[in-house]
C-alpha cells in the first residue's frame, strides 16, 4: 500500500510552524510533537520514519495524521480527560474575555504578551478551574481570540483630531473636488543603501543572506500622488529642508497649473517654514492646501506608495553604490507613472 502524504498550503505550513514554536515556548510539548509530525509528513516522511524521528509509536503517528486530516490542527489539542472540571459558564467566559482585552499588565503580569499558561493561571485564580494550556488554546479560539502581531500606535497622535479629519474634514475636501480638480497627497521618504529585509521563499535550512555595507547612506525623495488618476510625481534632494521643499512645490505647480488642486501634506517642520507658507498663500486662487493631523501616516495616501516601492524594488537588495539605488528607485517610480493601475488598490480606500 502506497504511503499517504499531506499536502499543505504554504500559508498553512507557516501557520503550523508558528503554532509548533508557540507550543514549545509554552511547554505544550505533546502538541508540538503532533504538529511536528504533520509538518514532517508534508515534507515527505512516512509514518514509520516520523515515528523514528519523534520516538513515538507508529500507531500514534497514524492517529495524529488522520486526526489532522479530519479536524485540522485544533483536533491535535489536548482532549477531554476523566475528572476534568466543568467548562466555564457564559458569564465567566465574558469576564475572561474582558480580562484578556485589558492586557496582561493590567492584570498584574510583568509581560505584555498573553501565553496559554498565563491564561490558564488567570482562569484558576478567577474561577477556580484548572485547564491544561493546550485546552486554553481551544477555549480562546471559541471566545474569538487568535494569535496576532500587535500594530504600533503613535501615542502622540490625538484620536479626537484624527476622528474629526476622517469623519468631517477629509470628506468635505473630497466633496469640494469638482470635476477636473486634482486631489493630491504629498510625502517624503528616505531609502537606505543598506536595504530593508523581508520574507521570501528559500530552501529550508538555507537562510538567504543580503550583503550590507554597515554605512547609513540614503537617498531622499519627495513624492505626491493624485488619488483618482494615480498620477505620481517625484523629486530627489540631498536633504529635507524648506528650500528643497519649495523646489518640489514649484515642480508640482508646473505639472498641474492651471488645474485646480487640493494639496494635502503632513506637519513636517519645513512644511511650516515661513517661506513655504508664503508660497502656498500666493497660489490660493487655484491651489488649496490642507494639513493632515499630526502623527497620522495612515491617513496619507502617499505612504503606501513607498511601501510598494520597497516591496517591489529595494527589499533584500544589495546596492554597491548610492547611484545604483537611485537608478532602481527611478525605474520603480517611472513604472508607477507608466502603469498607475498597479497602485490602484492602495488608493481605493482614499476615494
Amino acid at each position: 500500500m502506497a504511503p499517504r502524504f499531506l499536502s499543505l498550503h504554504p500559508q498553512t505550513y507557516q501557520k503550523l510552524q508558528r503554532l509548533k514554536r508557540q507550543a514549545e515556548v509554552e511547554g505544550e510539548y505533546r502538541l508540538a510533537r503532533r504538529l511536528h509530525a504533520v509538518l514532517l509528513n508534508h515534507d515527505g516522511h512516512t509514518s514509520g520514519a516520523i515515528a523514528g524521528l519523534l520516538q513515538a509509536p507508529r500507531s500514534c503517528v497514524a492517529v495524529w495524521l488522520t486526526t489532522y486530516e479530519q479536524q485540522g490542527w485544533e483536533g491535535l489539542l489536548e482532549g477531554e480527560r476523566p475528572g476534568r472540571p466543568p467548562a466555564l459558564h457564559s458569564l465567566d467566559r465574558r469576564r475572561l474575555g474582558d480580562i484578556l482585552d485589558s492586557g496582561p499588565v493590567a492584570y498584574g503580569f510583568l509581560s505584555g504578551l498573553w501565553t496559554s499558561p498565563m491564561v490558564a493561571r488567570v482562569i484558576t485564580e478567577e474561577f477556580g478551574i484548572s485547564y491544561h494550556p493546550g485546552h486554553v488554546c481551544r477555549l480562546l479560539h471559541v471566545l474569538g481570540f487568535s494569535v496576532q502581531r500587535p500594530q504600533r500606535l503613535l501615542i502622540r497622535a490625538d484620536p479626537l483630531i484624527q476622528a474629526r479629519w476622517r469623519q468631517h474634514i477629509y470628506p468635505g475636501i473630497k466633496s469640494a473636488c469638482q470635476s477636473g480638480t486634482a486631489l493630491v497627497f504629498e510625502d517624503e521618504a528616505s531609502f537606505r543603501q543598506d536595504s530593508t529585509l523581508a520574507q521570501t521563499w528559500a530552501r529550508r535550512g538555507q537562510t538567504p543572506r543580503v550583503p550590507v555595507t554597515g554605512e547609513r547612506h540614503s537617498v531622499k525623495v519627495f513624492g505626491c500622488i493624485e488619488i483618482y488618476s494615480g498620477r505620481f510625481l517625484f523629486h530627489f534632494e540631498p536633504i529635507f529642508h524648506a528650500a528643497a521643499y519649495l523646489r518640489f512645490l514649484e515642480r508640482v505647480a508646473r505639472a498641474y497649473y492651471p488645474q485646480p488642486i487640493h494639496y494635502i501634506h503632513d506637519n513636517a517642520s519645513y512644511h511650516l517654514d515661513g517661506q513655504v507658507q508664503d508660497w502656498l498663500a500666493s497660489e490660493r486662487r487655484w491651489w488649496h492646501t490642507h494639513a493632515l493631523p499630526k502623527y497620522s501616516p495612515e491617513d496619507n495616501a502617499a505612504e503606501p506608495i513607498w511601501r510598494h516601492v520597497r516591496r517591489t524594488g529595494t527589499h533584500n537588495r544589495y546596492f554597491r553604490h548610492r547611484d545604483e539605488l537611485t537608478a532602481t528607485l527611478v525605474r520603480r517610480f517611472r513604472s508607477i507613472q507608466q502603469a498607475p493601475t498597479q497602485i490602484g488598490g492602495y488608493l481605493q480606500p482614499f476615494h
